[in-house]
């Protein structure tokens, strides 16, 4: 596991910036008239252009500090799982995986269901056809979390079964997670037991427009791994 996602991301991202910046011109090469299109196209393909050329930025910096972790800068730990056991942390993986997104639909679906039974109550005839949107709702929800958590499962299971943990990052699966970076803050780091499996539980905060957003990364624990573990948790938190 020695390639670097994030430097393959900066590279796409370079030639969409590149092109988008060429588009700019487009308009004025082809003689099309700003009325007839021409500032639509020069706008967007600005605006493109200068979107394009932050990602770059970030993920070049990202590739920079993965390329670190990588050569052992920081390193805590290095885990190589057996087959069989990475077979058996991604089905319970897949299994938390359901059981958290489980809840927020839950929470979800009750706000869809009670604003689509209060609008029929108020209009009888249009709060119908509100109610039935919400209904189409709830059912793209469930369908998006039941794909989702299946792709996810799909990516473990074919994946490389090898983990990275350093002060800095965690790298599992061709799975890059910055902990201290543009934009994200490293929370804390847990040890947690579920389905008889011990899991390292990080907690990263990332700000994703048009929020900050909170979510957890589990890394199973090797056997014979509980005091790497330990001093891990201890390292990071402090």
């Amino acid at each position: 596991m020695k390639d670097n996602p994030p430097r393959k991301t900066a590279l796409v991202c370079s030639v969409i910036t590149i092109v988008s910046i060429v588009a700019i011109f487009i308009p004025g090469l082809l003689g099309l008239g700003g009325f007839e299109g021409g500032y639509a196209i020069s706008f967007l393909s600005l605006f493109v252009s200068i979107a394009g050329a932050v990602f770059v930025i970030v993920y070049a910096l990202q590739a920079r500090v993965l390329d670190g972790v990588l050569r052992g800068e920081g390193l805590l730990a290095h885990w190589v799982y057996p087959p069989q056991k990475w077979m058996e942390y991604s089905r319970k993986e897949y299994t938390e995986e359901k059981i958290e997104k489980k809840g927020l639909f839950i929470v979800i679906s009750t706000f869809a269901l009670f604003f689509g039974v209060l609008f029929w109550v108020i209009d009888a005839e249009a709060g119908f056809y509100v109610f039935l949107a919400m209904l189409s709702l709830i059912g793209i929800i469930a369908l998006a979390w039941q794909v989702s958590a299946w792709y996810y499962y799909r990516q473990n299971i074919s994946g490389v079964a090898e983990a990275y943990i350093s002060r800095n990052a965690l790298y599992m699966n061709h799975k890059f997670y910055p902990l201290h970076f543009i934009g994200t803050h490293f929370d804390s780091v847990r040890l947690e037991n579920t389905h008889n499996t011990p899991w390292l539980v990080f907690r990263i905060t990332a700000f994703i427009l048009p929020a900050t957003q909170t979510y957890k990364i589990r890394v199973p624990i090797p056997d014979g791994q509980e005091e790497t573990a330990k001093m891990i948790i201890q390292q990071l938190n402090s």
